[in-house]
């Protein structure tokens, strides 16, 4: 499969960032140029192919790692952990701290502000241009190559300039490195988001225009497609269509609206989003990506083979049903950016001694509530309040009736590993989740552990035995049909949007879904979205531009539940085997901090300090 994004071969990763671009890593500010000296020779770069090309697969590493551990801001922590899906991590975590006091103009552990690195954003564009720039040079490289690798510089600065679109608004157009400190250019302020979105879409055609028609060798699959263009455009349109962006008024009103929102709510965005999404889906039937689904019930019967269906497409490398891919196959833990990329499955044998990043930041039962059974049906779980604890039999029996995803996504208290059975990396016997002899004296309504929740995410390791590198995905087919279920709906189209959203709930196991009232729909397809898309960093954009209601009431904000689990007191062995478990009840373990100008990410107060940028409101 092309499973766009770059297989990164150990040849490529050993010649240095600072010699294939022609320039230095990452830049302190916005556009400040870089001290060159003594580091660039762009003849020798672009004076051989290899060379050229290894220029290029250095954007890739560096452009598509965008809110994975290592590319975006914070330095521990992921995205997950504050958007109510898995616990906030360490206190000296940078996602702890937002959880805390929220996004701050002046970075937090390693950003330079909010929950990304603006820096590096500019810093990866301007090596994508100073490749688009020299390429021409190379002299062992055919025309039809060159104009190749152009069109693939442009869609990684598409890429970029899409995910900087739905986290800060309106932002400077960028259209070359800027090699000179006195190009006026340099000292640019922010374009409107109209601007901003007619040129991530100006980019798009161009890349798409020079790309090839189709599918790439099998020698260089990983590489940016026209399928992958279309997915970067039809997302950046679907998020223009939602409430935050399509509105009359900002979300704060400022000197500045049009930097934040069109100025009117125009239904026909969300069309424009349908007709961008179906071109994908279209593109990719015609060179065979689609919805993973061998389970032959048809379309609008659960699929028996649900669970090997959607962990195949989340978790194993070069399966079809993804579009592009982030592909950094590091078999070295301390090799970035693997070891950044690892940091974003906080389980396996590696982690359970209690010191890393990530294990901390168990399954919220904020979010476990989300998750279907798996007849289609809610879930009784506990409630906060409740008058008495409930025994673990009926957490057992819960766990092992609950939807195809979850077991997928999770590996839960009580329970070895369901996507990675018998492999030493996913027991639950070195889990952990319990921890002292608080799980043993504990009485109900205590609260006896904090952060580590009722399970821990295995998802993207689907039967990769002691593999621990992934692929994660950027663009799955899945996100196509549940963009165009969110579009056909609000643009008033109930039958369509079933036949999409039901394309990937059936694919789930799970029955049809008939509802057809907008507003009961609009929240059953948003259910769907979280569910699918646990932890592929979508879910924290989706809820802030949806303006979701709930989003300061246990989303983003509000109070994050933790399941609490007693153990036997005569439990021998491991806490968190099903035999040593006593009872279980839910609890508020800490609440977390939401304010409206968090709709949108800060800039940075150094940027904002120079006197060209306009900060976003409310900061």
């Amino acid at each position: 499969m092309l499973n766009t994004g770059i297989t990164m071969k150990k040849t490529l990763i050993t010649l240095l960032v600072t010699v294939s671009l022609g320039m230095t890593g990452c830049q302190d500010t916005f556009l400040q140029m870089p001290d060159t000296t003594g580091t660039v020779d762009l003849n020798e770069v672009y004076g051989s192919a290899k060379n050229a090309k290894s220029a290029l697969m250095t954007c890739y590493r560096e452009i598509l790692l965008h809110g994975l551990p290592g590319g975006w801001g914070v330095g521990h922590g992921t995205l997950g952990a504050i958007s109510g899906e898995v616990a906030r991590g360490y206190s000296w975590h940078g996602t702890y701290m937002i959880v805390n006091s929220g996004l701050n103009v002046n970075g937090t552990d390693g950003s330079d502000a909010g929950a990304d690195h603006f820096g590096n954003n500019w810093a990866y564009i301007r090596h994508c241009w100073t490749v688009y720039e020299n390429i021409d040079r190379v002299p062992d490289m055919t025309p039809e190559e060159k104009n190749y690798v152009k069109a693939e510089a442009l869609a990684l600065i598409a890429y970029r300039y899409m995910g900087m679109f739905y986290r800060y608004g309106g932002l400077p157009i960028v259209r070359k490195s800027f090699t000179s400190p006195a190009d006026p250019e340099v000292s640019m302020g922010r374009s409107s988001l109209s601007e901003t979105l007619d040129y991530i879409l100006e980019l798009c055609q161009k890349a798409y225009d020079g790309l090839p028609e189709g599918d790439w060798s099998a020698a260089d699959q990983g590489r940016m497609t026209r399928g992958a263009v279309l997915a970067i455009k039809a997302r950046a349109l679907l998020f223009a269509a939602r409430p935050l962006f399509n509105s009359a008024t900002p979300y704060i009103e400022s000197a500045h609206n049009d930097l934040v929102c069109f100025g009117s709510s125009d239904p026909d965005r969300w069309n424009t989003a349908i007709e961008a999404n179906e071109d994908v889906l279209e593109w990719a039937l015609e060179y065979n990506y689609q919805l993973l689904n061998t389970g032959g019930a048809g379309v609008g019967q659960p699929n028996p083979n649900a669970f090997a269906d959607y962990a195949t497409a989340t978790s194993t490398p070069a399966n079809r049903e993804v579009l592009l891919a982030y592909k950094c196959n590091e078999t070295n833990l301390w090799t970035w950016p693997g070891s950044a990329i690892f940091y974003y499955n906080n389980y396996s044998n590696y982690w359970t001694n209690n010191r890393y990043d990530t294990d901390m930041s168990g399954l919220l039962s904020n979010f476990l509530e989300l998750y279907y059974d798996e007849n289609g049906d809610d879930i009784d779980w506990p409630k906060v309040g409740d008058s008495a604890p409930r025994d673990a039999s009926d957490w057992l029996e819960k766990i092992n009736g609950i939807e195809p995803r979850a077991k997928a996504d999770n590996i839960f208290i009580g329970f070895d590993a369901f996507n990675n059975p018998g492999n030493s990396n996913w027991t639950a016997n070195s889990w952990g989740r319990q921890t002292g002899n608080a799980a043993k004296t504990g009485e109900f309504p205590e609260v006896l552990g904090t952060d580590k929740g009722c399970a821990a995410p295995t998802k993207f390791y689907y039967n990769a035995g002691s593999r621990v590198w992934f692929e994660f995905p950027l663009f799955r087919m899945a996100e196509i049909y549940l963009n165009l279920a969110e579009a056909y709906n609000e643009y008033g189209n109930p039958t369509k949007a079933l036949e999409n959203l039901n394309m990937v709930h059936n694919r789930a196991g799970l029955p049809a879904i008939t509802e057809t009232d907008r507003d009961a729909l609009r929240e059953i397809i948003r259910r769907e979205r979280a569910v699918e898309f646990y932890r592929e960093n979508l879910r924290y954009y989706d809820v802030k531009h949806w303006k979701d209601e709930n989003i300061d009431k246990g989303i983003i904000g509000g109070d994050m539940r933790e399941l609490q689990f007693k153990v036997k007191a005569d439990a021998s062995g491991s806490l968190n085997l099903p035999e040593g478990l006593e009872s279980y009840w839910n609890a508020v373990t800490y609440t977390s901090y939401w304010n409206p100008r968090m709709y949108l990410e800060p800039l940075p107060q150094s940027e904002i300090n120079k006197g060209t940028l306009v900060q976003n409101p409310g900061y």
